[in-house]
């Protein structure tokens, strides 16, 4: 297969951007993802790809719960921020105010609007990310902003 002709095709599917949060009872993870799809109407569920050396794939695997908070357009800088992922300091995450869902998971009030999961199922098919199934329990409309897509920031990840 041609690497670069797979990269440019692979590259063509449309991929939102959000921050994953999870809390266990010692650590709070957080990181920027784009690897994510609704599943199932009854129950609402997700599948949610995260890399697997991941301090947010610790924490998610440990806790069994996460949330995603969708990044809205006009909020480039707010996905930027979690590449490296943050823990809380001084009641916020990476410098944005949070609250805390019913989960336990930290929401950012300034997303576009967040859900709540409960893990059902953790898929390792061998790759470099696990795929996990994520019941959605409750849900969050923070700013009501549209979401941001991946191909209009110019970035890849991906292919």
């Amino acid at each position: 297969m041609d690497e670069n002709l797979k990269k440019k095709v692979l590259r063509k599917i449309h991929y939102g951007l959000f921050v994953a949060t999870s809390s266990s009872d010692k650590d709070t993870a957080s990181g920027t993802i784009n690897w994510l799809t609704q599943v199932s109407f009854k129950p609402p569920a997700v599948a949610v790809a995260i890399k697997k050396d991941s301090f947010l794939h610790k924490v998610i695997s440990e806790s069994g719960k996460f949330a995603i908070n969708i990044v809205g357009k006009g909020q480039k800088d707010m996905a930027q921020t979690f590449f490296k992922g943050y823990s809380v300091e001084n009641g916020k995450l990476g410098g944005y105010e949070i609250f805390y869902g019913s989960t336990g998971c930290p929401i950012i009030k300034a997303s576009a609007s967040a859900f709540e999961c409960e893990v059902l199922n953790k898929i390792d098919f061998g790759g470099d990310h696990d795929v996990f199934i994520g019941k959605v329990v409750d849900v969050h409309a923070c700013q009501d902003l549209e979401s941001l897509g991946m191909m209009e920031t110019g970035w890849y990840y991906g292919g």
